[in-house]
């Protein structure tokens, strides 16, 4: 009986429980489609602050990444004290610097002296160099009177710079032809003396024309000269003056150029030259202990066709060798891997998945760049301000070893580099450890620890050798001309103008390393390849350049140094030349 009466209420129970069960099941359903519309909009709202984080940073100018370096001593000092370590020598660089002299008994301590004033007014300009043209200023009552009358006694000289507009000349090459006239014989006087005898003055039907020759250093069959070839280029790739400014300049002048005719100039140029970038670029495969290489984009907008190609431009730098730009339709690893064919060594480059292959394959042990970590914090220090300042201040101790090694011979650079550096990475690792379980995910510091987690054992390679640098900014700043030349002219016409750039640019680029003026350069080299041996291109590089000069034949000499140009002086460097290839390691940071 008490069954029967209990089962209609476990029923009803039951029942209620599963409707109940029901709800619960259709309102987690809706909850969760609720969630999931909720997530689809965050992530479009993320996808937002994305973009437009990106084209913020498109639009605002490119300043340099500088922090006050009393503010980065300041945080440095709380770091060493928070993490008890003593001061490294190369932050206050007073681990090479020599015991201070007691001065002379009586004489004032220069502690207790006021520091003398930095200058005013204008720096004092070397004008040394430049060509002089004397204008004398007599009184007009002087000159009227012929000087009749007036004493000179003294004078008072002063300078000034002008500016002569640099004019396009005609050359003109007169070649003059002469007859040979016919002699009947040779007769001889009695006193020995010997005379001939024309026999007449009608020459006969095969008369001897004989004409001068084109001189070897102009170009058969090329209306330019190569002193005007060379200014051309120079004026383009390093001046960064598109071909349309430079006809403009040129009619300015008095004598237009149209832009198609220097089209015409670089083209046999670019035929003599390229063999010299091949060898340069083979000789820094097969001899340097390191290269640096990066790349950037360039659009290329090809025949027929309305819109832009992106292709990509290499440099390759051997440090007090050579600087060669190569250039490819794609950006990845078997175009670098067909580039880098034959070296074997260290490759210092960015964090570009594009080198992996190559690790792998055992060509190159890659080294990456300390400025790229540090531009990391330093993007870092909008959102996070004092922790980037720290990391900051933690790398810019780096590369004051950098500067504090920069002079040590090798192989002591390796290890005296090595000993400054080791206290700082302990630290920076340190820093990590301690700061990374309280950094925000997805944030630009986030960013800033992973990049430098990824490159761990890359960013550490410069203490196995002291040639390695320990940042890739002289690569970014070879890539920074051809930037600034894609803002004049936006893009290159065709492939063959890419190949022009990389050509004409390796050369002018490893100019200035070498410290050669690259326009003097251009202009005897242009001369001297034609008549110059293929197996020996080598020697016209501007690495060898002065070599080769000083020791060229009379015959080759009167080919680069033509009567009418002045561009062979011995190759002394450029007036202010320096060598930023090789000197402006340390001062990256």
């Amino acid at each position: 009986m008490k069954r029967g009466i209990e089962a209609p209420e476990t029923t009803a129970r039951e029942a209620a429980l599963a409707a109940e069960v029901q709800r619960l099941g259709a309102e987690n359903a809706e909850l969760k489609s609720l969630l999931a519309e909720q997530q689809k909009a965050l992530d479009a709202a993320e996808a937002d602050v994305a973009r437009y984080r990106a084209l913020f940073e498109q639009q605002r100018p490119n300043w340099p990444e500088r922090v006050a370096s009393k503010e980065q001593q300041l945080v440095l000092e709380g770091l060493l004290e928070a993490f008890a370590m003593p001061l490294a020598p190369a932050a206050n660089d007073q681990a090479e610097k020599p015991p201070e002299k007691e001065p002379p008994a009586g004489a004032p301590d220069a502690r207790d002296q006021k520091p003398a004033r930095s200058g005013h007014g204008r720096r004092p300009l070397d004008l040394t160099a430049l060509p002089v043209e004397t204008v004398v200023c007599d009184p007009p009552e002087v000159v009227a009177a012929g000087g009749v009358g007036y004493t000179l006694i003294g004078s008072d000289a002063s300078d000034r710079i002008a500016y002569s507009p640099a004019r396009l000349t005609r050359l003109r090459l007169v070649r003059r032809s002469f007859r040979r006239d016919v002699v009947a014989a040779v007769v001889t006087a009695g006193d020995g003396a010997a005379t001939t005898d024309v026999v007449s003055d009608t020459p006969p039907p095969d008369a001897v024309i004989v004409t001068g020759p084109l001189p070897d250093a102009v170009w058969p069959r090329v209306m330019a000269d190569p002193s005007a070839i060379a200014h051309a280029i120079v004026s383009k790739y390093d001046d960064l003056l598109p071909l349309n400014r430079q006809e403009k300049i040129t009619a300015r002048e008095g004598f237009t150029v149209p832009r198609s005719t220097l089209c015409e100039w670089f083209r046999p140029a670019e035929a003599w030259l390229t063999g010299i970038v091949d060898a340069m670029f083979v000789e820094s495969k097969k001899t340097a202990p390191n290269l640096a290489v990066d790349a950037t984009g360039a659009a290329v907008r090809g025949a027929g066709k309305s819109k832009c190609a992106p292709w990509h431009v290499f440099v390759f730098v051997a440090a007090h060798q050579h600087v060669v730009f190569r250039y490819a339709r794609t950006h990845d690893s078997i175009v670098l891997t067909k580039m880098l064919e034959g070296y074997r060594g260290y490759l210092l480059a960015d964090a570009s998945s594009i080198y992996d292959p190559l690790v792998t394959a055992g060509m190159v042990v890659l080294a990456c760049c300390w400025a790229h970590v540090r531009r990391y914090f330093y993007k870092a220090l909008e959102t996070d301000r004092s922790r980037s300042l720290e990391a900051i201040a933690i790398i810019g101790q780096l590369f004051a070893v950098e500067r504090a090694c920069a002079s040590t011979p090798m192989p002591d650079k390796t290890a005296r580099r090595a000993k400054l550096a080791a206290p700082i990475l302990h630290l920076f690792d340190q820093w990590l450890e301690r700061n990374r379980p309280t950094v925000e995910p997805r944030t630009p510091l986030a960013a800033a620890f992973t990049y430098a987690d990824n490159q761990h054992d890359e960013l550490r390679r410069f203490l196995e050798d002291g040639r390695l640098r320990i940042d890739n900014n002289v690569c970014e700043g070879q890539l920074r001309n051809l930037v600034l030349g894609l803002n004049n002219w936006q893009y290159f016409e065709s492939e063959t103008g890419l190949r022009w750039y990389t050509v004409f640019r390796s050369l002018i680029a490893s100019c200035k390393l070498h410290g050669v003026c690259p326009l003097r350069y251009l202009e005897c080299v242009l001369r001297l390849a034609p008549h110059w041996p293929k197996r020996r291109l080598l020697e016209l590089s501007p690495k060898y350049w002065r070599a080769t000069a000083a020791r060229l034949t009379p015959v080759q000499i009167a080919i680069v140094d033509p009567q009418w140009s002045s561009a062979f002086d011995g190759f002394a460097p450029a007036a202010g030349a320096a060598q930023p290839l090789v000197e402006s390691a340390a001062s990256a940071a």
